[in-house]
């Protein structure tokens, strides 16, 4: 997986700075299905406990309203809230849809916050100029469309993504079809091979869609490892 060296590393020199220690995130969720993708890169982390946070109402709100309301933006800054209160020393945000308010979101904790797919974009769009984009749930679309543009804006003006919904792998994990989620982002993904350097599989679930690209002729990414490591990197900058 991607980036699994670099973030061990740096998970090592965090922990034996002085005394041990563990590194606590909080991961902000919402939906249930991006809670094994994070356990799964976290596993490869020595010293470090993920506390997870679960609201599926904001997804639902999302979905009903077709944009992120001032109510739902109040259920997240309420689960950021709950985060501080058990100390931890940074938070991860899984579910993209909130990713275009990650600025604002910033402004309502002093702790470090990271966007999940921000991370795996910005990551792309440093090591290819054209790529395909991945996404199961609907209301995600928009939030990758921002990502891109702030890719253009702060990393590669060309940055150049087509992004694709994978009609149908949403309810097809939420149903525990874990199989037929699969199938479909991969056939997705095949449907972008020609003139497409790389893949972004867009979302935290869908690392457990990686098996069954074994073999595929170009770069798969997934956003766990490498958002786990950019908010390590950030939690380090404030202990220094």
């Amino acid at each position: 997986m991607e980036g699994e060296g670099d973030h061990r590393q740096k998970a090592s020199r965090f922990i034996n700075d002085g005394e041990k220690c563990i590194m606590k995130i909080a991961v902000m969720n919402a939906t249930k299905l991006s809670i094994d993708p994070v356990e799964i890169a976290a596993r490869e982390i020595p010293g470090l406990e993920i506390f997870h946070f679960m609201d599926e109402g904001m997804s639902y709100l999302a979905k009903k309203e077709g944009r992120i309301s001032g109510k739902n933006m109040a259920r997240m800054v309420n689960l950021i809230h709950s985060a501080e209160e058990l100390g931890v020393d940074g938070i991860l945000l899984s579910c993209t849809i909130f990713s275009p308010y990650i600025d604002l979101l910033r402004q309502c904790t002093d702790l470090p916050v990271v966007a999940a797919d921000i991370g795996v974009f910005e990551h792309a769009a440093r090591s290819y100029q054209k790529i395909g984009a991945v996404v199961s749930f609907e209301p995600t679309m928009d939030s990758v469309a921002w990502v891109v543009q702030r890719c253009r804006d702060q990393v590669r003006p060309d940055f150049d993504v087509e992004i694709r919904l994978a009609e149908g792998a949403f309810a097809a994990a939420a149903a525990g079809d874990i199989d037929g989620h699969n199938r479909v982002l991969l056939e997705t993904a095949a449907a972008m091979i020609p003139g497409r350097e790389a893949i972004v599989l867009s979302q935290m679930s869908h690392i457990r869609a990686l098996p069954v690209f074994e073999g595929f002729p170009l770069p798969v990414l997934t956003s766990p490892p490498v958002s786990l490591r950019l908010l390590m990197e950030g939690i380090e900058k404030t202990k220094a």
